[in-house]
């Protein structure tokens, strides 16, 4: 009988065909990324049209896949549809993704698809000004602009090329929102930094604890004394 490592293995690995075929029928402006999630730190598996997001096999997680990790959405969940997120050059994708889980529900992988939609949108607004009528365009774009903002206030996701990248990122986001410098951080705010970095999974990544000491100018006994203190109150 093959261990439950091996067989997490090949459950993934069935899934790599998928990704040349989906790719291939959804063209060029399409990412198709297959994720093993037991290997965090190298979790792309198989890519296709990668120049979408500028990654390749062996990239790491994104940040909102470790968001799906933490919050257990594929518990209740298939898939995640719908949602928008950005490339670094700034171009919006329409973006889903499947819980490949094992008979259990455990999670093994995910397998994502990244849709360029800046020739759509630009179709859309040639449409747009060519039926211009009664402010009819404007109206259109207003609605479309709202439910955009919308969308990506529910989502947002980075695409980094190593795992430094993406701790980097993760934690240089929430120590960005508290709009103070992490010098002039009181112990309760450096420590509620922790707290929200590991509501977003950050720990759950090597060498973070040494990354988030240097970001919030602290010594690592710190970080370990403030999330004993957070795993305390919960």
């Amino acid at each position: 009988m093959p261990s439950k490592k091996g067989s997490k293995s090949i459950s993934i690995n069935n899934y790599i065909p998928f990704v040349e075929f989906l790719g291939a029928f959804l063209g060029e402006n399409c990412e198709v990324v297959l994720h093993d999630t037991t290997n965090k730190e190298e979790s792309v598996l198989a890519i296709a049209n990668g120049h979408i997001s500028g990654r390749d096999v062996g990239a790491p997680l994104t940040d909102l896949a470790l968001k799906f990790l933490v919050n257990g959405v594929y518990r209740e969940k298939d898939w995640m549809m719908g949602y928008t997120t950005k490339t670094g050059s700034g171009n919006l994708l329409h973006s889903a993704t499947y819980f490949i889980k094992d008979s259990d529900g455990a999670l093994l992988g995910m397998l994502c698809l990244n849709m360029d939609t800046t020739d759509i949108i630009a179709a859309r607004d040639l449409i747009n000004r060519v039926i211009h009528s009664s402010g009819f365009d404007a109206a259109v774009e207003k609605e479309n602009c709202e439910q955009q903002t919308e969308k990506e206030e529910k989502e947002s996701e980075t695409f980094p090329n190593s795992m430094e990248d993406l701790t980097e990122s993760l934690i240089a986001q929430v120590v960005a929102d508290t709009n103070i410098l992490p010098e002039r951080m009181t112990p309760e705010e450096k420590m509620e930094v922790v707290s929200t970095l590991n509501t977003r999974g950050v720990f759950m990544l090597k060498g973070a604890i040494k990354v988030v000491a240097k970001h919030l100018v602290v010594s690592e006994a710190t970080v370990y004394r403030y999330l004993h203190k957070i795993s305390e109150s919960e």
